[in-house]
Parts: C-alpha cells; structure tokens; sequence
C-alpha cells in the first residue's frame, strides 16, 4: 500500500513538472497555425484574384477576335461553356482535398509518452 502512494506521489510530481512544457507547446502550436492559415489565405487570394482576371481577358479576347466573323455568338456562348466547365472542374477538385497534419501532432505524442510512462511506473 505504502508503495502504490509513493508511485501516485511520483507520478504527481511527474504531471505537474510536464504542465508548463504542455502549455508551452500548446502556445507554439497555435502560433505555428496562425501563421501557416495567414499565409494560405494571403496565397490563395493572390492566386484567385490572377486566375479569376486571366480567364476574363482570354474570354474577352477571344470574343473580340471573332468579333467581325460569323461566329462571335458561338465564340461567346464556347467562352461561357469553358467558364462554366472550369467552375465544375474547380468545384469537384476542391472537395477530394483533406486536411493537413495538425500542429497538435506533438503534443498528442507527448501526452501519449507520458501516460505510457505513467503506466509503466504504476
């Protein structure tokens, strides 16, 4: 009995020395997500707003060049076809994508340590 205190005393002494290093991975974490979610926003608003202008000059230009021929309406409604088909296409690859690994990866690993350690002192 005296030893099974002893191993719950140790193993206090153990938690409350990790909770400062938990707390401080817990801070750099979020840290690190921050700023990996600011720099994917800033990127991919930056890469939207070029692609979203290209297709609207290639539409335009292709309309204007077929605007003395025959075949502007067609030229107009293959443009509108091509956006719409490049919206479908878009939409369907954005929703095979998972998610990166989460920055809480090493603190689940350390937590998970530690209560193995734990285990194996009790």
């Amino acid at each position: 009995m005296f030893e099974t205190i002893k191993k719950a005393r140790h193993l206090a002494v153990i938690a409350l020395e990790r909770i400062d290093d938990y707390l401080e991975l817990v801070r750099i974490s979020v840290e690190i997500q921050e700023q990996s979610l600011k720099k994917r926003i800033i990127s991919f608003v930056v890469v939207m707003l070029f692609a979203i202008l290209s297709l609207i000059f290639l539409g335009l230009a292709i309309i204007v060049t077929c605007w003395d021929t025959p075949y502007r309406v067609a030229a107009a409604w293959g443009v509108a076809a091509c956006y719409t088909l490049i919206a479908f296409a878009a939409y369907m690859g954005s929703q095979g994508k998972t998610s990166p690994a989460s920055t809480f990866d090493t603190l689940r690993d350390e937590l998970r340590q530690d209560v193995k350690l734990m285990k194996d002192v009790v």
